[in-house]
């Protein structure tokens, strides 16, 4: 049976997203190795074409909280999670020893050392200018905005952002596509890693990630970012716009957007707080800063 491009794509960008990875790097390695196909090329299965010693190394993994079977390797919507893994350990093993982000075909050599290279760059070039559209209509699909700046990937020797997770710990299971609302949100306005973590930290401390979340007994908070009507930045807003996620991130894109000490921080610290002491404003703000900082460390 013939892969779907377009649902692939869309999984592409929701597990890019989870692991922390470019999800047009995904597809476009997809797109090189099978043209993002199922079947197999020799000892290498699936629309990755994986070995199965390579799957077998990586279907299981609890900070991913991924758990698939050796014979999981032949479904395509499975390989995608796993390679999405596979591709953000590579991605920090070369970031940690050159101190610096790959090149989309630095990565790739990382997780296929053994790739020629002779026309690797120009074939990659092919491969990502080949699924572009494909990337644009699958963020509009699952997150209904186009893709935001970085997403997508013009020149293999351009380097990768670091992304931020939106799955495994510390997301709540059954938020992840919460957790994604969160960070595409940051980086449509043009915010980078520290800043995504530190709101999807805050988001994590304050809810849950849970839209639904109130807190009475002295307040009247609602929503993700827990919006106080009484005196906060959920003042002159009904209960029904704060509970709704679009609406509470924008309110407090709104206000971070006010603060440049936090739309400017250079390190996760300054950013988370920032974000804690200037947007969110919390009882005991020394402790919460110490806190979320604990939270969005795990997020990159």
């Amino acid at each position: 049976m013939a892969i779907n491009k377009a649902d692939f794509a869309v999984e592409c960008v929701r597990e890019g997203l989870s692991a922390g990875i470019n999800p047009h790097y995904l597809l476009a390695v997809a797109q090189l190795r099978s043209g993002i196909a199922e079947g197999n090329d020799g000892d290498k299965i699936g629309p990755f074409r994986l070995t199965q010693a390579d799957w077998n190394a990586h279907c299981k993994d609890d900070k991913f909280e991924l758990d698939f079977l050796p014979e999981d390797i032949n479904d395509p919507d499975m390989q995608i999670p796993v390679f999405a893994v596979m591709a953000r350990l590579a991605f920090d093993a070369f970031a940690a020893a050159n101190s610096r982000n790959p090149t989309a075909t630095e990565l790739y050599l990382k997780q296929f050392p053994g790739a020629p290279t002779a026309t690797l760059s120009a074939d990659l070039k092919t491969a990502l200018d080949t699924t572009a559209s494909l990337v644009d209509s699958a963020y509009t699909s699952l997150l209904g905005a186009p893709p935001p700046a970085g997403s997508t990937v013009a020149d293999p020797g351009q380097p990768l952002n670091g992304g931020v997770r939106t799955s495994g710990k510390p997301i709540p299971k059954g938020r992840e596509a919460i957790a994604q609302k969160i960070v595409a949100a940051f980086a449509a306005r043009g915010l980078g890693k520290f800043q995504q973590a530190a709101g999807l930290a805050n988001a994590i401390a304050e809810s849950g990630l849970d839209p639904g979340s109130h807190a009475g007994k002295g307040e009247d908070s609602f929503g993700l970012f827990q919006l106080n009507r009484h005196g906060g930045l959920g003042q002159g807003h009904d209960p029904s716009e704060l509970i709704d996620p679009d609406s509470n991130i924008a309110i407090i894109l709104k206000e971070a957007m006010r603060h440049s000490d936090f739309t400017q921080a250079a390190s996760l610290d300054q950013a988370v707080s920032a974000f804690v002491s200037k947007v969110e404003r919390p009882h005991d703000i020394p402790g919460e800063i110490a806190k979320r900082l604990g939270i969005a460390r795990q997020l990159i």
